[in-house]
């Protein structure tokens, strides 16, 4: 199975190493009003997650699962999700608005930590089909993160 256009990433840095088992949900956005205005807020209506994913032992997804509901077909293959084989695969990246939303509040209770954060969401502007790496560096009490490759 080919490598999907957008993966991500989560280390740890309250321990050092990767954070395995984080459930992740990816969403395409509708965004309104993207013009350069200084004044105007960007307002993102979400719809249902297209796919889920839960991190492996190095912290990575690197496939994702998508949605299986047959209504949201031509849905999925307007952003560049198609059938093969009887399975789902992310062939291309369509340019728009997305955003990746990390259920980091249940890892950190898995590691008997307390979080402030219940869940971290990245929302990020995809304007080419390049791969995009989302690398999430991740605190109990703090995160951060940066376009990777």
């Amino acid at each position: 199975m080919p490598r999907p256009p957008v993966t991500c990433h989560i280390l740890d840095t309250t321990s050092g190493k990767p954070a395995q088992g984080v459930v992740c949900s990816i969403y395409k956005l509708n965004v309104e009003d993207v013009s350069c205005n200084e004044d105007t807020v960007l307002d993102a209506k979400e719809s249902a997650p297209f796919a889920l994913a839960r991190t492996d032992s190095d912290g990575r997804v690197g496939s994702w699962v998508f949605i299986p509901d047959v209504s949201k077909r031509t849905f999925l293959k307007e952003i560049g999700i198609v059938e093969k084989d009887s399975h789902l695969e992310w062939r291309s990246l369509v340019p728009g608005f997305y955003k990746i939303r990390f259920q980091t509040g249940k890892y950190f209770a898995r590691e008997n930590k307390t979080c402030f954060f219940p869940f971290v969401e990245i929302a990020f502007e995809i304007n080419d089909t390049k791969h995009y790496h989302i690398p999430l560096l991740l605190s109990n009490f703090g995160y951060t993160t940066y376009r990777g490759s």
